[in-house]
This record gives C-alpha cells, sequence and structure tokens, in this order.
C-alpha cells in the first residue's frame, strides 16, 4: 500500500462505520458505556476535592479507564466481537464495569453506600440483550465484588468501616438486584417476543403481498401485476432510450379438450406442468404472467424481435418434446406464440394487442409455431 492509499484511509476513517448497521449500533451503544465511564470519573474527582477519595484511585481511573474502552473499542472496530457468541460484549462490559465499581467503592470511605447505586446503572446497560437467568449470574457477580470489597476492607482498613451498615447494605442490594434481574429479565423477554411477532408479521405481509400480485395456479404474476411490470420496463425504456423489450404471448393449443376429455382438475395439472416449462426457459431479466385463462404473455427485456424467436422456438421445442402422464393418462400438448417488439412511444396496450394477433395468426396457420407482428 503507497502513502498516498495509507493518507487516503486515514481520511476516509470513521469512528463509527456506517457499512454495518448491527456494528453501528454496537459501537453507540459502547460510546453510551463510555459515557457512564465519563461520568464515575467525574464523580470520583469530585469525591476527591471534597476529601471523600484519595488521589491514587482517582489515577488509577483516569489511566486504566481509557486503556480499558480503547481495547474494547479496537475490538469492536476490528470485527473482533463477532467470532464471540455476543458480539454486542454485554456481559463482559458490564462484569468490567461492575469491576471498576468494586475498586472505586473500596476507597469510597462514607460514600460507599451511594456508590451501591451505580450497581443498578451498570445493569442498566443490558436491560434489552440480557434475560433473567444472566441478570441473575451478574447480580450474584456484583455481590461477589462488594463482598470482596468488605473482606478487603476486614483486612486492611477494620477501624474506618462501620460493618453492620456495611452487610445491612450487603442485604438490601442482594433484594434490590433479584428484583431488578426479574423485572429486568421480564422486560428484555417481551422486547425479544415483540421483535418475534413484528418478524412474523413481516413474514405474513410478504405472503399476502406475494398472494395478491401472483395467481395461485401457476405461481406466475397475475395480470393486474403484470401490466405494472410492462408498464415500469416502458418507462425504463423512455428514460434509457435505447433499450428494447419483446412480448410474447403463448396459448394452449386445444386445451378445452383437455379439459372436456380429462376434466378441469387435469387441466390444471397441465396448466401447472406447462408453467414449469416456461419458468426453465426464462432468464433472470424476464418476467412471466398468466394473461387468461391459458393465455400466458412474456416480457423478454433488452431483447429485440429476433432474439424472441430463438427464445420462443426453444420454449416450443421444450414443450413439444414434453409428454404429460395425468391419471393414467398420456397428454400431448403443444402451444403457439404471438411476438410483438415494442415500439418507441407506443402505448402498452397496442403492444399486447399486436402480440395476440400475431398469437391467433399463428393458430389460423396450423398451430404449434411462432408468429411476430
Amino acid at each position: 500500500m503507497t502513502m498516498h492509499d495509507k493518507l487516503k484511509k486515514l481520511l476516509l476513517f470513521q469512528i463509527i462505520p456506517k457499512d454495518d448497521p448491527k456494528q453501528e449500533l454496537r459501537l453507540r451503544r459502547f460510546f453510551m458505556a463510555l459515557g457512564m465511564y465519563a461520568f464515575c470519573v467525574l464523580l470520583a474527582y469530585l469525591s476527591y476535592v471534597a476529601n471523600i477519595m484519595e488521589w491514587r484511585p482517582i489515577f488509577v481511573y483516569l489511566v486504566g479507564i481509557p486503556i480499558i474502552n480503547i481495547s474494547l473499542y479496537i475490538v469492536f472496530r476490528t470485527g473482533l466481537n463477532l467470532r464471540m457468541r455476543d458480539p454486542s460484549l454485554t456481559s463482559i462490559q458490564i462484569c468490567i464495569g461492575i469491576l471498576v465499581v468494586m475498586y472505586g467503592m473500596y476507597y469510597a470511605n462514607e460514600a460507599r453506600g451511594l456508590l451501591l447505586l451505580i450497581y443498578i446503572l451498570v445493569l442498566l446497560f443490558g436491560i434489552f440483550r440480557l434475560n433473567t437467568r444472566q441478570f441473575l449470574f451478574i447480580s450474584i457477580f456484583s455481590l461477589l465484588t462488594y463482598g470482596i470489597d468488605i473482606f478487603l476492607l476486614h483486612t486492611f482498613r477494620p477501624q474506618d468501616v462501620a460493618f453492620n451498615i456495611e452487610y445491612l447494605q450487603l442485604g438490601v442490594l442482594s433484594l434490590v438486584l433479584v428484583a431488578f434481574s426479574i423485572v429486568a429479565g421480564y422486560i428484555s423477554s417481551m422486547r425479544q417476543n415483540l421483535n418475534k411477532s413484528k418478524a412474523e408479521l413481516e413474514k405474513y405481509v410478504l405472503l399476502i403481498r406475494e398472494m395478491a400480485i401472483r395467481d395461485d395456479l401457476t405461481g406466475f404474476y397475475n395480470r393486474n401485476h403484470l401490466m405494472e411490470l410492462i408498464e415500469y420496463e416502458r418507462n425504463r425504456c423512455a428514460r434509457t432510450g435505447s433499450s428494447v423489450f419483446t412480448l410474447a404471448m403463448l396459448d394452449i393449443d386445444h386445451f378445452k379438450n383437455v379439459n372436456d376429455a380429462y376434466g378441469h382438475q387435469t387441466g390444471d395439472q397441465v396448466l401447472k406442468t406447462f408453467a414449469g416449462l416456461i419458468r426453465k426457459t426464462l432468464r433472470g431479466t424476464d418476467f412471466c404472467g398468466r394473461y387468461g385463462g391459458e393465455e400466458f404473455l412474456i416480457v423478454l427485456t433488452q431483447t429485440n424481435i429476433d432474439g424472441a424467436k430463438i427464445f420462443a422456438e426453444r420454449i416450443l421445442n421444450l414443450i413439444d418434446n414434453t409428454k404429460l402422464t395425468e391419471s393414467g393418462h398420456e397428454i400431448k400438448i403443444t402451444a403457439s406464440i404471438g411476438l410483438a417488439e415494442y415500439k418507441a412511444q407506443e402505448d402498452i396496450e397496442k403492444t399486447i394487442h399486436r402480440a395476440d394477433i400475431a398469437l391467433y395468426e399463428a393458430k389460423n396457420k396450423g398451430r404449434n409455431r411462432v408468429e411476430c407482428s
């Protein structure tokens, strides 16, 4: 990489990248937690000014908290978090925060009871990610850290501490954390259920939309939606000025005889098979709709009349070489095709009408053939 490329990459660097919405959300939550750390440092400094805390723990905060958060930012920014079970690192960040609170509380002297509220503030960080069991584990971890603080105070500073108050605070904290874990876990569960319901709703909305624009029997677009797509293609041609498309009107020959001889159920199965043969020949850019009973209209995008003839002959050969066996009967079907290339500024209904005329010309000339407008 050249120096110019390095400089360009440096200039394009984003603190919160926008290319991955999930990573963007995780980094935003990280910066929210960073704001909480900054608030804790401010509280520690005010405690020093009020002669509640000594300078040494303040200095440790000023050095340790930036190191912790820079390390976490590197993990997020490099994508290392994506290798972990919880890419948000919620539990890890909460536990780090609890350890930071534990350190500050050891030196907080008579203000220790007030700092217990910060435990709740730290746990709030996980209210949208953790379930009740995870909250309870973190609550136990919080109580252990406070218990370690009490043990260390017993060992090194017993003369400065009223342990009856400390034990009472530990008991109250236990009750509060358990209650908070249950409530927060319930809120998290409700949110997850809401997300699931939203996903289910979106799935059903998509299903209803598909049902509204597709023919139930063949799976192709219905006539109304097909006309919308053709109009969109016509507008695209008008914008570019160079694109072209061709309409192919297909009709199964003597389909009424199939219904009369074998029944409508067999006729429906023939239509499904016929639709499957069409689907095999379509390119990814082409689209097809059921225009009438046994009529199908195909839009061959960026295809002139010569290319459409090749397509039509290919699909006729495929249909001609396919034998259907329904209800123990072997049924032979053929199709007729009419082609019409769209002309600039032409009304779509007129283009379809020309394809329809070409189709009936193919019917009049013996069927199982292609005719062009």
